[in-house]
């Protein structure tokens, strides 16, 4: 099944500002107000393991840019696709604050990331076990990813 990121169904409108320093123009501005388009590049598993919200076991953000700041839209319309060491492949596709996420991961870890669009690809280098992109996918980077989830 493929949910989309960080909450509950969208209530009511985005809650958006423009924001010339965002590579999309646009930011979050909804607090911690349920919706799949909430805090785009932030921890989403970190806080929804807090029982603030539905669980998710995958959940990230794909960006223009490596140094987006939190909350920042990203890109909507990408297909990430994890293969997974069984051979197995599952897809979830990012909604329009770049956010994707999914309620259950069904390949099997290690696993591998290819990102589809608009006729591009880009995959990472290495397998992961891990499946909160953030943790390593922040704005300066950790763990030696080197910063965002980057759009091909």
């Amino acid at each position: 099944m493929t949910v989309l990121c960080c909450g509950l169904f969208a209530c009511g409108g985005p809650s958006t500002a423009d924001d010339p320093s965002c590579a999309s123009g646009e930011r979050w501005t909804g607090g911690n107000h349920g919706s799949s388009l909430m805090h785009p590049g932030r921890d989403c598993i970190e806080c929804h393991d807090r029982g603030e919200g539905p669980s998710y076991e995958l959940v990230g953000t794909v960006y223009e840019g490596l140094a987006e700041r939190n909350d920042c839209l990203g890109v909507p319309d990408v297909v990430v696709e994890l293969k997974g060491a069984d051979g197995a492949t599952q897809r979830v596709t990012s909604n329009d604050a770049g956010n994707f996420a999914l309620h259950e991961v069904t390949v099997e870890a290690p696993y591998t990331v290819r990102l589809l669009y608009e006729g591009r690809e880009r995959a990472m280098t290495t397998a992961q076990t891990s499946f909160g992109c953030a943790e390593c996918h922040t704005a300066t980077g950790a763990n030696d990813a080197p910063g965002r989830i980057l759009a091909p």
